[in-house]
């Protein structure tokens, strides 16, 4: 059978459409959420030189896991700090931090604990896991995970990234932490002075339930 040169290409066309389609499927809503995750034009895979939209930044000057880490203070009016990693330039790890306190209380404006709780499964769907067996990532102040209001992370293995979200409150203030990462292993050798990360206790109270629907409120994280 003889097909013309018009034909034959059309049948490639659609042969290699079929495949592309299976090499790189279809993002969900979720998926697509978290690569488009940005904080003013920050987001993971991007250069330091995107924090200059901060007016105050700090760099440490000592590297941390083989990367360099950078935070940001009074991020914006919903955000207390900032701190980001960069591997090779860039972006892989980024925690947004929400304090309720004497002269902060961005964690209230940003919707409460459990409004930030309520907006990530709004934004990227039921957590992965949540609960005291979920290691806190959160590298602010002494996490004790059997006291967190939620401790949770959003697993996303097809996209190579992780979110975890941990929160602590009380009367007298409150904190809460977002982390979104890029979860592609880092090769590096190991630093001559790494700070080791206390091991969260391992214990089994009732986790606070997830609710099954969000709550009727618009919280403002910032993102």
């Amino acid at each position: 059978m003889n097909l013309g040169k018009s034909s034959l290409l059309c049948i490639i066309a659609i042969v290699l459409a079929g495949c592309q389609g299976q090499i790189f499927p279809t993002l969900t809503p979720e998926e697509r959420a978290v690569l488009d995750f940005n904080i003013n034009g920050v987001k993971i895979g991007g250069r330091p030189g995107q924090l200059a939209v901060f007016p105050q930044v700090r760099h440490i000057p000592i590297k941390l896991g083989g990367c360099e880490v950078y935070e940001v203070y009074n991020a914006t009016p919903n955000i207390s700090e900032i701190k980001a990693w960069y591997f090779n330039d860039k972006l892989v790890r980024i925690e947004l931090r929400y304090f309720n306190g004497p002269g902060t209380t961005t964690l209230a404006r940003s919707g409460g604990w459990d409004g930030l709780r309520d907006y990530l499964m709004h934004k990227f769907g039921p957590p992965s896991r949540f609960g005291a067996d979920v290691p806190i990532v959160a590298t602010k102040g002494s996490w004790k995970v059997e006291y967190a209001k939620f401790n949770g992370e959003w697993i996303f293995s097809r996209i190579k990234r992780q979110i975890n979200y941990s929160a602590m409150a009380d009367a007298r203030g409150g904190i809460g932490v977002i982390t979104v990462m890029d979860t592609t292993p880092i090769v590096t050798p190991k630093p001559v002075v790494a700070p080791t990360p206390a091991r969260a206790a391992r214990v089994s109270p009732t986790p606070s339930r997830v609710p099954e629907e969000v709550v009727t409120r618009a919280p403002n994280p910032g993102f």
